[in-house]
């Protein structure tokens, strides 16, 4: 976003960038339902949107002009966005890390990394050019290209309690506040699998 008095908002079937200074909409672009979550991703914008019956689509809109990249409904959920390379990854609530291509919005790989039985939570971040999947007990890591979940046996047991929330390399602020509401949401409903931001 530029140096001016600028925000994104997000109403009932759009999603606006407004300038507080004129008062007037630098552009809006119609969406299904009403926007639950804004991030931003480089020079775009990540819009995920619900409507009353429960579909979720996820829309990257092009941050100065508001011009659809691309559209899914493919992801099912809100999710916590970690921003790598171009690329969007996160985990879903069947224990799978998934990555997202940043250019089409195409599915790269949904890898099932958790077990039907396993009760712990696991955060999605991203250190030093590499994904981690961590959880009190166990963590993996996240081969970036095939999506393969290498058990990382050296960081299991590094912390003391369950783990609620992560936070990577270069999230910007949208996206943190993103991150803690759909936490605060996964622990009210006894945990899912959720993610940190980074980039």
């Amino acid at each position: 976003m530029s140096t001016s008095n600028e925000v994104y908002l997000g109403q009932k079937n759009s999603v606006a960038r407004f300038n507080l200074d004129t008062q007037k909409s630098v552009w809006v672009k119609a969406i299904d339902g009403s926007a639950s979550i804004i991030s931003t991703c480089g020079d775009n914008v990540l819009v995920q949107s619900s409507t009353i019956w429960g579909r979720y689509t996820h829309y990257l809109l092009d941050a100065q002009t508001g011009n659809q990249i691309w559209a899914t409904v493919i992801i099912g959920s809100l999710i916590v966005p970690q921003y790598y390379k171009g690329d969007i990854f996160f985990t879903n609530a069947g224990g799978a890390v998934c990555k997202l291509c940043g250019i089409s919005g195409k599915l790269l790989f949904q890898t099932k990394f958790k077990k039907w039985y396993d009760s712990s939570t696991y955060i999605l971040t991203v250190a030093k050019d590499k994904i981690y999947i961590l959880s009190k007990k166990k963590s993996f890591h996240v081969q970036i290209d095939s999506g393969k979940c290498i058990e990382a046996p050296e960081l299991a047991n590094f912390a003391k309690d369950q783990l609620t929330f992560g936070l990577g390399n270069g999230v910007d602020q949208i996206a943190l506040f993103s991150s803690v509401t759909i936490a605060a949401a996964a622990a009210s409903a006894d945990g899912g699998a959720i993610g940190g931001g980074g980039e």
